[in-house]
């Protein structure tokens, strides 16, 4: 039988080249996703960037391989973790647990790999004392059974912006065109400003800068000499959004661009970005692939149906790790109690636990208008049976940011209502003052 090793390191270089062993797991996890092969500068570029994002690596190696088959030093499975702060309502933003880059090779799948991966890594950052985890999820079936629920969700959209294209409402065009590099200091801060006005928005990685200043081609991993990019000014002149976008080419028709990178820190900004993308020449369709859920982009235009939604997708999923910790620490906008009895498969958040609502969330920046207690560690004992609601801890985190409705999810057989109405009360409580939009993968 197989024996297997699991590693957990920093990305390093040596001598100005990633370490070998750096090397050979960006090597398996470049499979993992059906990429290109790396050129040794590719390479590099990927550890700096995984360096700036402060990633941490764990790999699984087999302790034998027969001949001819990959080399023992390329991990069979790999996973990543990092720290970024999840804007959780209210201009909170709270230091998350963010897992990516989870393979298994084909060839070793169900030998309990994941799972071990998986389970080190939450209980690590339980007793780091992280409220949650996050990840994104290229398979939609996979990660419940580990306690994470979607979260937030975008749309990739269309909009035709052939002749007769016309905003309902006239934006103030305070633009100008930029080169791209401008966004790799401009673009950061203005994200930031953006997360905290954003619930479910994450803190940027350094991917997104790269892909938005024309430094990165995520498709070959080389400069992106097409990108063209374009700022909105406030009234004052400071900047307060962009958009990053390249041509699609002259052989996609109807002639097209696509957005890389759209950040609207005011709503001045967003509409005028718009009417931007829908004036550039000889172009008659934008595609942009991370549009908020509940965009108001349709209302902007004189012609709504001129949007059109091409796919839904969900985006970040939520692991509650701590639920005195996690619900404490997001604000609620209107008064209320409501209590829950939260099962765990994991153990992290099992328990019964009683919210009570000031109210106050819409109005201060500072955390302690939500009082959360814990009345139990067992999820079905007797102070259970007079609770409001019976869930999952992976309902749990998809209701943490007001994004999933929770009497739809009661209808659905999600989550049981015990108290007749608990189900609209748990709605109006856990609402934010915008619904959650995380423009992100990772």
């Amino acid at each position: 039988m197989t024996e297997y090793r699991f590693e957990t390191f920093e990305p390093t270089f040596s001598d100005d080249a990633p370490e070998a062993r750096t090397a050979a797991y960006l090597q398996a996890v470049t499979a993992g996703f059906h990429g290109k092969r790396d050129e040794p500068e590719q390479v590099k570029r990927r550890v700096e960037r995984s360096r700036a994002d402060g990633r941490v690596f764990t790999a699984v190696y087999a302790d034998k391989t027969p001949q001819h088959a990959l080399d023992a030093s390329i991990p069979v499975a790999t996973f990543a973790h990092f720290e970024k702060t999840v804007h959780v309502g209210g201009g909170r933003l709270v230091p998350a647990h963010l897992i990516t880059w989870v393979t298994v090779r084909p060839t070793h799948r169900r030998r309990g790999l994941l799972r071990s991966m998986m389970t080190a890594n939450l209980v690590r950052a339980h007793s780091e004392g992280y409220p949650f985890a996050a990840l994104t999820a290229t398979e939609g079936s996979i990660y419940r059974r580990f306690g994470f629920g979607p979260a937030t969700w975008y749309n990739e959209i269309e909009l035709d912006t052939s002749p007769g294209f016309q905003l309902a409402v006239e934006p103030d065009r305070r633009l100008e065109m930029v080169d791209p590099q401008v966004l790799r200091e401009l673009g950061p801060s203005l994200y930031e400003r953006f997360q905290k006005v954003s619930p479910g928005a994450t803190g940027r990685q350094r991917t997104y800068v790269d892909v938005a200043a024309g430094d990165l081609d995520r498709d070959t991993g080389d400069k992106d000499r097409g990108i063209r990019a374009a700022v909105h000014y406030d009234e004052a002149g400071v900047p307060d959004g962009y958009v990053s976008y390249r041509f699609a080419g002259w052989d996609v028709k109807p002639t097209t661009i696509d957005v890389m990178d759209f950040v609207a820190v005011s709503d001045a900004a967003y509409s005028s970005l718009w009417a931007f993308l829908g004036a550039v020449d000889l172009v008659e369709r934008v595609r942009f692939g991370y549009a908020a859920q509940e965009s108001p982009l349709p209302w902007l235009l004189a012609d709504p149906r001129r949007v059109t939604i091409t796919a839904q997708e969900d985006g970040m999923w939520l692991r509650i790790l701590d639920p005195v910790k996690a619900l404490e620490a997001r604000p609620y906008t209107v008064p209320g109690t409501l209590t829950l009895a939260v099962t765990d498969d994991m153990g992290f958040a099992a328990g019964v636990y009683r919210i009570e609502s000031a109210g106050t969330g819409a109005r201060s920046a500072e955390p302690g208008d939500g009082r959360v207690e814990k009345l139990s560690d067992d999820p079905a004992g007797k102070q259970a049976q007079d609770a409001d609601l019976l869930l999952d801890v992976s309902e749990l985190g998809s209701l943490f940011l007001g994004g999933a409705d929770p009497v739809v999810l009661a209808r659905a057989g999600r989550i049981t209502e015990r108290t007749p109405g608990a189900a609209t009360c748990a709605r109006s409580l856990f609402a934010l003052e915008r619904a959650p939009y995380a423009p992100n993968d990772f």
